[in-house]
């Protein structure tokens, strides 16, 4: 188990973390890139050029990265800040990491089928490219994150409608109405 801070987490939160981490990172990273060369060539005057385009250049990506977010939110939440309490969830924490990875990486796949598959010629080259499968790979290791912590205790919540010790307003419910 991982010690950061004094405090200990299980293999679960620290994949977890570091998945949505380089999830979130990857969203900005090139998805798609094309490259021009054409040397020496007198009929273009050695231009060469190149382009790359993010995650965020389609909507599977911007679906990817809105899954990243909520997984950060809850993270977050859960990890930094043990004084708010979140409402009861209708899943376990396990079970939405499981959801949010699994989601965030095939969004990912589906960005990589809806785009050419890539290929090239004398001089130019188009294709997936590194970010797309960072993103990928880090929506798997969410995925299996949320599976080693189905075994972890889940935090204390508090039921719709009522309130808590520690949620803002100090916890105590507010006196009855006088008639």
């Amino acid at each position: 188990m991982p010690a950061v801070a004094g405090r200990h987490y299980s293999n679960g939160d620290t994949a977890i973390g570091i998945g949505l981490v380089v999830a979130f990172i990857a969203t900005f990273l090139p998805w798609y890139s094309a490259s021009f060369n054409c040397g020496g060539s007198a009929l273009c005057n050695g231009l060469n050029t190149s382009f790359s385009v993010s995650g965020l250049n389609d909507w599977p990506g911007w679906l990817f990265f809105l899954a990243v977010l909520v997984g950060l939110a809850l993270f977050i939440l859960r990890t930094f800040v043990p004084t708010f309490t979140i409402p009861q969830l209708p899943q376990t924490d396990a079970m939405i990491y499981m959801i949010i990875g699994v989601f965030a990486a095939v969004m990912a796949l589906l960005w990589l089928v809806t785009h050419t598959s890539g290929g090239g010629g004398a001089g130019y080259s188009y294709g997936p490219s590194f970010g797309l499968y960072i993103g990928i790979i880090a929506g798997i290791v969410v995925a299996v994150g949320g599976y080693l912590k189905r075994t972890d205790p889940q935090p204390a919540v508090s039921a719709y409608g009522t309130t808590s010790g520690n949620s803002f307003g100090g916890g105590s419910p507010p006196p009855p109405p006088s008639l």
